[in-house]
This record gives structure tokens, C-alpha cells and sequence, in this order.
């Protein structure tokens, strides 16, 4: 019996069940909400950088669109005395040409686009704010390149630029201004030989008041580049160069009135030099930098143009 007993104790010790108390490796509550805060404060770092960051990247992108714009109006130029592309010009040989002689904004970059110096989308600036801006074939191809035959045909008429009247259902589709093309403005900058204080290309402005302060506060231009409050952007210069300006009235553009008055103040986006007609107010037949979307020209010396 004592030997059976024996034998026993180790089947008894084998069939018993030792159980060993591990931890739950979960997070409480407490770990939880410190990893969260922790998620918070580095998102709170990060997301403000990564802000600034594709802010840099599209301004960069404008400042690329900007001179190869400028780029197809000097190669464009450079069968034309140096001169830089003007609507009208192009048409007064075709008296039977089916569009009115006017240099408005649509006819000067569609022409262009007909002439493939650039693509649609390279009209849409990457810091555009208005979203009824858009590429003209972003939803389908409407823009008919085989139609502009250069002979009686020289731009889309479903090409347009007036961002007053832009809509969801009728957008517009060029984001950029250009030097207007009215009064001594076109002899003495738009061309070839302009400098570094004429500027051919731009974002486009805020409208102004005649006293050059900003009508509108709540202006589209207002978010391109920065605070929403204050209008910076990009400038193609005649000399080629494209670079950011902080002010529609920069400190390094001085304007020389055509009279021999001294240098003065240009604010880019009104016509406010009316020294070539005393009696007048708006400038219009002037030099100075006059950055506008136009769509009509009522004139040589008077248009009209829009803003957002």
C-alpha cells in the first residue's frame, strides 16, 4: 500500500493545474489620454509647417507658370520686331476675321493657347482662391484647337477671363492680369525691350479706389500668397525676371510720368497718372504699370476690367 501510495503522489502532483498570474499588457485609461495628448501637441507643431510648407511649393509653381507665360510672349515676339502679342495686330490684315478687334484678356490668351505655347491648366495659378476659376477642360474638352485656323479664326469665343461674373455653371478660366493694353502702356513696355519696372505679367489685384486704397477687403487676390488681409504676389518683369512683391504699391517700382514730373508711387492695379491730358482723372492714356483683367476695350485709351 505504502508503494502504491508512492507511486501515486507524482500522478497527483502531474494532474494538477498550476495557473501563473500575467499582467494585461493593455493601456488604461490614463496611458490612453496621455498618448493622445501627445498626438496633439505634435500635430499642432506640425500641421502650421506642413502649411507653409505647400504654401512655398505653390508660390514657387505660380512663379514657373508666371515666366513661361512671359517665355511664349518673347518667343512670340521674336517674329514680330520684338513686340510682344497684341490681339489686334494680329487680325487687321483679315477684315473678314469673325471677332471683334478688341485685346481683351480671353482673346490675348486664347490666342496664344491656339498657338500651343502652353496648355489650359498652365492658365489656372496653383494659389488660385476662386473656385470659379477653372482650366477650361477640366470637365471636358470644349477648347477646339483644330477650328482656330490663324485666317479667320484666332481664339475660342467659350474661352473667358471675366472673374467678376465667374460662376460654378459659367467659370472663368485664366488666373492671371497682364499689363493693360491701352495708352502709351504698349509702346513703352510691352515689348522686348521693357526693364525691370515694367511688369508684363502678375496675380491679379484687388480693384482700387482712385485714392489707391483697396475697394473691396474680402477680395479673392487677398489669399494667394498670405495673410488674408494683405495682397502679395507674383510679378513678371520686362526684363525676364519673376519675383514676389509685398504691396500692390512696391517700393522698387517707381513710375516716370511721360511730362518729365519726378519719379512717383505706382500702384500696379489702377491707372492713376494723368499727366499726358490735365483735365483728365483716370490715367488711362499714361505709362505707368496698369495690371488688369480686361474684359472690353471701349477705346485706345479706355477698357474695362474685372475683378474678384
Amino acid at each position: 500500500m505504502v508503494f502504491l501510495g508512492v507511486l501515486a503522489y507524482p500522478l497527483q502532483m502531474r494532474s494538477k493545474k498550476y495557473t501563473v498570474k500575467t499582467r494585461d499588457f493593455g493601456f488604461t485609461l490614463i496611458e490612453l489620454l496621455v498618448v493622445i495628448a501627445i498626438i496633439v501637441i505634435l500635430m499642432s507643431l506640425l500641421i502650421p509647417a506642413l502649411s507653409r510648407a505647400f504654401g512655398t511649393a505653390k508660390s514657387t509653381e505660380d512663379k514657373t507658370r508666371l515666366k513661361g507665360i512671359y517665355g511664349a510672349f518673347v518667343l512670340d515676339a521674336s517674329g514680330n520686331e520684338g513686340k510682344l502679342p497684341v490681339p489686334s495686330e494680329y487680325i487687321k490684315d483679315y477684315p473678314d476675321a469673325v471677332h471683334d478687334m478688341t485685346d481683351t484678356t480671353a482673346n490675348l490668351m486664347s490666342m496664344l493657347l491656339a498657338r500651343n505655347y502652353f496648355t489650359t491648366d498652365f492658365l489656372i495659378s496653383p494659389v488660385e482662391s476662386n473656385p470659379n476659376i477653372k482650366d477650361i477642360n477640366q470637365d471636358d474638352l470644349v477648347y477646339d484647337y483644330e477650328s482656330i485656323d490663324g485666317e479667320e479664326v484666332f481664339w475660342d469665343d467659350q474661352f473667358t477671363a471675366d472673374v467678376a461674373n465667374a460662376t460654378a455653371v459659367n467659370p472663368a478660366h485664366n488666373s492671371y492680369a497682364h499689363q493693360a493694353l491701352c495708352g502709351q502702356r504698349v509702346r513703352l513696355k510691352w515689348n522686348t525691350t521693357a526693364g525691370p519696372s515694367d511688369i508684363i505679367l502678375s496675380n491679379r489685384g484687388p480693384e482700387m479706389n482712385t485714392d489707391g486704397s483697396s475697394i473691396e477687403t474680402t477680395s479673392h487676390t487677398f489669399k494667394f500668397h498670405g495673410e488674408e488681409s494683405i495682397w502679395k504676389g507674383n510679378i513678371a518683369a520686362g526684363d525676364g525676371s519673376v519675383r514676389m512683391i509685398d504691396s500692390f504699391i512696391p517700393e522698387e517700382i517707381a513710375y516716370q510720368p511721360l511730362n518729365g514730373m519726378p519719379l512717383g508711387p505706382d500702384n500696379i492695379f489702377t491707372a492713376e497718372w494723368a499727366e499726358l491730358d490735365p483735365a483728365g482723372t483716370d490715367g488711362m492714356p499714361s505709362g505707368d504699370n496698369w495690371m488688369v483683367i480686361c474684359t472690353e476695350v471701349l477705346s485706345d485709351d479706355a477698357i474695362t476690367a474685372s475683378w474678384d
